[in-house]
């Protein structure tokens, strides 16, 4: 386990906060993991959704009641993509502690609760013609990866990713 960065007092967040980004292939407490995502390669080509909200961005999103995080990301990345994936392999995750006293209304665990990431390759990429959440897919070489906002800022987790499914 390695914590490679460190943000406190994130914009967005209810404050005071923290938040730590973990290369770890030991999985948090299941119970307070809130979201995954998939950072999926067909080849060397990174999978990205455009999504209609915020851009070019890693598939996965918020687990569904009964779900583990595991199906979560197949389920998002076919959703957002119309990709499937190999089995997963957890790269690491976010922990997001809040610290003071629990915001009113807080509908996440609390104090702590954690974003993972995984790493997959694509299987086969079906059809996909963009939904209400997601205009397209794409893949992306690593010279058009590290210009995407979204790989700049999880630069640690880009690479790891990369590095796993190469072996």
């Amino acid at each position: 386990m390695s914590i490679v960065r460190v943000h406190k007092n994130v914009n967005g967040l209810p404050l005071p906060n923290e938040i730590q980004l973990v290369l770890s292939n030991q999985m948090p407490i299941q119970e307070s993991i809130t979201c995954s995502f998939v950072l999926a390669f067909k080849e060397d080509k990174l999978l990205l959704t455009n999504l209609n909200e915020r851009g070019w961005d890693i598939p996965g999103g918020h687990i569904e009641l009964g779900e583990s995080p595991a199906e979560a990301i197949k389920r998002e990345v076919y959703e957002e993509t119309g990709a499937l994936i190999s089995t997963a392999e957890l790269i690491g995750f976010e922990m997001i502690r809040l610290h003071g006293a629990k915001p009113e209304g807080h509908r996440y665990p609390f104090p702590d609760s954690y974003m993972v990431f995984y790493c997959a390759e694509v299987i086969e990429l079906m059809d996909f013609q963009g939904n209400t959440e997601s205009s397209g897919r794409g893949l992306f070489t690593k010279d058009e990866a590290v210009l995407i906002p979204w790989v700049q800022k999880h630069i640690e987790l880009y690479e790891e990713a990369l590095r796993r499914v190469k072996r």
